[in-house]
């Protein structure tokens, strides 16, 4: 696309040089990714300012700079073109570059702090059961169809992330479900992607580093419902699914122009409501009540928590035009989410539990589905991450952690350039039990929490669930808990 096409959808910018002849194939915020046609984006950053990488990104061939400050003196003689918010402006020009991709994808986005990922899976799984072709965007990884794309991000940068929704339409998905974290509403991510399901999980304690103040981190999350529009797309209007239960989803609702879909389990008011819960041997089976009629649910996950996730999954599928009883057949060959209450048995009596839980809230919800599984004791693994993240949670998750498990282990969860002992000391610091230890190397804290468990024991390994890396100092260190696990055992 002519780069004067391209920039005709920003109105308020400044041009020096001549763009009239140049061709832009490309978008790109990476010096080090740079191809032949590529408008490079100056991007300031937390750590990383892109106005500083002019020169090498002009080295490398760039066809066109796009710019919030002055780089002038580094430019040569590339034309620049200055806009007062770049982070918005690489969105808006990917979604144009790359065709609005989302607009004949149906979108699902998903947000909350507890229960994205379970939740995505949840309602990829019925897609593909009752005949879609899906996409997949988040934190395990991302999907094409079948293809599976490694990931750091929940949500990627926005020209990688309409490169993928690009990729999903030249490959025939029929829709995209995709985790919508806080960071990617807070940073512009997600501008141009024309969602038509939102669905809302929870709030709770959680990126109070990037967000400050809980209010903050809420109104960020209510930015996916605000901007989800009231227009008819592929014959439907948009749709908002919300966690009745949740206090939030009360602003949510005001401020949505959408059609709402209620689910939970302590307001009977809403559209989607369950009760008879039980579950035995690692199943669950509860009742769910719509429109005056009662379905019977049966699914492999367990825990209060994931009765939610099912409720959110089948509510979106609705708003698909996916009816209840498909929805309900297509739950009973789930099988779950890697590292997410993933349960390993082992030839001594005792169970495994990976699961990403890092939150206060996440920890607690999986420690209480665990105390309701006959056991004899519970035996808990937990850290916290170092350097600039949230630490104000730390007091609340070790007490959640102590008061809830017969055993402790405290050790790394990619600690950066923090001591294991400072990460310690805010754990331990709103709770005077001492039914804990401290083991730095996560390997070896496993090990001590295996050779520690009897018969009937249960032993939870959390934070990490299938994260594929542990972050030492500024490196990322390769790491697969599963595998740690499995190597462990086959020691022992």
């Amino acid at each position: 696309m002519l780069a004067s096409e391209l920039l005709a959808y920003i109105k308020v910018k400044k041009i020096y040089g001549d763009i009239e002849n140049i061709d832009i194939k490309y978008i790109s915020q990476d010096s080090r990714d740079i191809k032949e046609g590529t408008a490079f984006i100056c991007i300031e950053g937390s750590q990383v300012d892109g106005h500083t990488f002019v020169e090498s990104a002009g080295d490398k061939g760039a066809s066109l700079f796009i710019a919030s400050k002055d780089i002038s003196d580094k430019a040569g003689n590339i034309p620049v073109v200055y806009v007062k918010d770049t982070l918005k402006v690489m969105a808006l020009l990917s979604n144009v570059l790359f065709g609005e991709p989302s607009g004949r994808l149906f979108m699902v986005g998903i947000t909350g702090t507890n229960g994205k990922t379970t939740t995505s899976y949840l309602i990829n799984h019925i897609f593909e059961e009752n005949g879609q072709k899906t996409g997949l965007i988040g934190t395990i990884h991302h999907k094409i169809g079948k293809k599976i794309i490694p990931t750091k991000n929940t949500t990627p940068v926005s020209v990688t992330l309409q490169g993928l929704l690009k990729d999903m339409v030249e490959e025939n998905c029929d829709s995209c479900i995709m985790e919508v974290s806080s960071h990617a509403l807070a940073l512009d991510r997600v501008i141009g992607c024309d969602f038509d399901v939102a669905v809302f999980t929870n709030l709770s304690h959680e990126h109070l580093d990037l967000h400050k103040t809980m209010e903050n981190y809420a109104r960020t999350k209510e930015l996916l419902f605000t901007q989800l529009g009231h227009t008819v797309k592929n014959g439907k209007l948009k749709t908002a699914v919300l966690n009745i239960d949740d206090e939030h989803s009360r602003e949510y609702r005001l401020h949505t122009p959408a059609e709402v879909i209620t689910y939970g389990i302590n307001d009977k008011s809403a559209d989607f409501y369950a009760d008879n819960i039980s579950f035995d041997d690692w199943k669950m089976k509860f009742d769910l009540h719509f429109l005056g009629d009662v379905y019977k649910i049966e699914t492999h996950l367990v825990g209060v928590f994931n009765v939610y996730n099912v409720l959110a999954a089948i509510s979106a599928a609705y708003a698909k035009g996916i009816g209840i009883e498909e929805s309900a057949k297509a739950l009973k060959s789930f099988t779950g989410v890697g590292g997410r209450m993933e349960v390993l048995h082992t030839d001594k009596g005792y169970k495994i539990i990976i699961d990403f839980a890092h939150t206060p809230d996440g920890l607690l919800n999986v420690l209480k589905t665990l105390i309701k599984v006959p056991h004899k004791r519970i035996i808990t693994l937990i850290g916290h991450s170092g350097g600039n993240r949230d630490s104000s949670m730390r007091p609340d998750l070790g007490r959640i952690a102590l008061e809830n498990s017969d055993e402790v282990v405290f050790t790394a969860d990619n600690p950066r350039n923090e001591s294991i002992a400072h990460i310690v000391e805010g754990l331990i610091s709103d709770c005077d039990k001492t039914n804990y230890t401290v083991i730095e190397d996560r390997k070896e804290a496993i090990e001590h929490a295996l050779k520690m468990a009897g018969e009937e024991d249960i032993v939870l390994l959390a934070g990490k669930g299938v994260e594929p890396y542990q972050v030492i100092g500024n490196e990322y260190l390769p790491y697969s808990e599963i595998d740690t696990v499995r190597e462990i055992l086959g020691r022992m």
